[in-house]
């Protein structure tokens, strides 16, 4: 992501005369009838399911406000610039007869110049999850607004455009990486209509659009008859075919009986090396594989400085590898496994000399021990359980018991002493077999 230039100092910092007539955490709203908005033909984003929306707004309500600015046409009076899918809900909740939704507060924003007004509505629509389609058109459309902006020194909320790189802001505003905002811009330049659509289907790899990008266009044609009828080409398809373009060798390059050689052979020879390294095991897929989140992942992969597309805000990808992990050597995975079994040993050892010292205690204060899973600790402790069916050997009636909690075989650490406060054995009851009783406890 480009750094030194943020589009939120753009909305933020405006000139000083005009931030101190402004009011800093204030903006007009007024509430407006939805029958009096209309769509913003500008608004270039794909619909998404308008019936899931207006369930969630008659739930809980219109948790966001709308932005419009006034503008009457023969359509109506406000033009939307944020919210387009929550105007379209509210009027279809309104079609269902919920006419509580027809009024909505709406910020109003002053009418700003037509390539202005593209950046609003873009801006506006940074918190969406946007497919290819719309990350190419709007890639697109803001390169051509903020060029023109710079070219008429028109401003971005008051911040001037000059001196700014354009794929630097419109890297900003997207939330992308220069890099990746520069491959869009290849493909929306360079590649063909047919293969553009392939794109936006998510027939054709993003991977593959960008390789084919940079062939000419005889070639991307050439490459689009050879797979008319068949499936889109892939990335992998497409470096072979880059490859396999020959180079030419003139006879005067050679004499009789000389054994012919490519023009610069070693040359060429060191560049086929370079190309094998640079060559992905796999083709990489654009979008699964990079979800967003602020995380530091991407730079913990041994495959960083490989990858197409460095960041700052992937949170897990399909194609990570732990570097610290891979970079191990067999000494340093011997010497975690010998401490792994080290610390396993010492925690055993620990259990048994503290069984050996319950089990060696002077004869007046030896208790008998027991163990007790999670659950039941916590139940006897919280006296939602009162009574044990344990082995009758050296417990009788008013002796005290200790118990220890266990998770997984290993003692927790958490012990408690227990009163016997009743006893039942074979002796007493024919429900129970010799060797074991039921005993009546409370915690001492």
């Amino acid at each position: 992501m480009a750094a030194g230039w943020s589009v939120m100092d753009a909305i933020n910092r405006n000139s000083k005369a005009a931030a101190e007539e402004r009011p800093k955490a204030r903006f007009r709203t007024r509430d407006i009838s939805v029958k009096k908005m209309y769509s913003n033909d500008m608004n270039f984003y794909s619909r998404q399911d308008i019936e899931e929306l207006s369930n969630l707004i008659l739930a809980v309500g219109l948790i966001e406000n709308m932005a419009v600015t006034y503008d009457p046409c023969e359509k109506g009076e406000y033009r939307i610039i944020s919210g387009e899918m929550r105007w379209r809900a509210l009027n279809l909740l309104l079609e269902k007869g919920y006419s509580e939704f027809e009024v909505a507060t709406c910020q109003i924003l002053t009418p700003a110049e037509e390539h202005e007004e593209m950046v609003q509505i873009i801006v506006a629509n940074s918190y969406r999850t946007k497919n290819i389609k719309d990350q190419l058109e709007e890639a697109q459309k803001l390169k051509e607004s903020l060029q023109y902006m710079k070219e008429h020194g028109l401003t971005l909320q008051g911040m001037k455009l000059d001196g700014k790189k354009i794929r630097d802001v419109v890297a900003n505003i997207m939330k992308l990486s220069g890099t990746k905002v520069a491959q869009i811009d290849g493909i929306n330049s360079n590649l063909l209509p047919e293969f553009v659509e392939q794109l936006k289907e998510g027939k054709l790899t993003f991977s593959a659009a960008y390789e084919l990008s940079g062939m000419s266009k005889e070639d991307q044609e050439e490459m689009l008859k050879a797979h008319e009828e068949g499936e889109a080409p892939t990335w992998k398809e497409v470096r072979e075919a880059k490859r396999a373009e020959p180079e030419e060798v003139s006879e005067s390059d050679t004499l009789p009986g000389q054994m012919e050689y490519p023009k610069d052979y070693e040359e060429s020879e060191g560049e086929e090396e370079s190309d094998q390294e640079e060559e992905p095991e796999h083709e990489e897929e654009w979008e699964q594989a990079h979800p967003e989140s602020i995380t530091s992942l991407c730079y913990s992969c041994q495959r960083y400085a490989d990858c197409n597309v460095k960041t700052g805000t992937c949170e897990n990808c399909d194609q990570y590898v732990n570097k610290a992990e891979a970079e191990k050597t067999d000494e340093q995975r011997y010497d975690e496994e010998q401490a792994a079994i080290d610390r396993e040993t010492k925690r055993k050892l620990q259990e048994r000399e503290q069984e050996e010292k319950m089990q060696h205690l002077p004869s007046d204060d030896k208790k008998k021990t027991i163990r007790l899973s999670c659950d039941t600790f916590d139940r006897i402790r919280n006296k939602t359980q009162t009574f044990l069916i344990v082995k009758s050997t050296e417990i009788s009636e008013s002796s005290t018991i200790i118990a220890m909690e266990f998770r997984e075989g290993r003692a927790t650490g958490e012990q408690m002493q227990l009163r016997v406060n009743h006893l039942e054995d074979s002796s007493t009851s024919s429900a129970l077999v010799d060797g074991y009783c039921v005993i009546g406890i409370e915690e001492a």
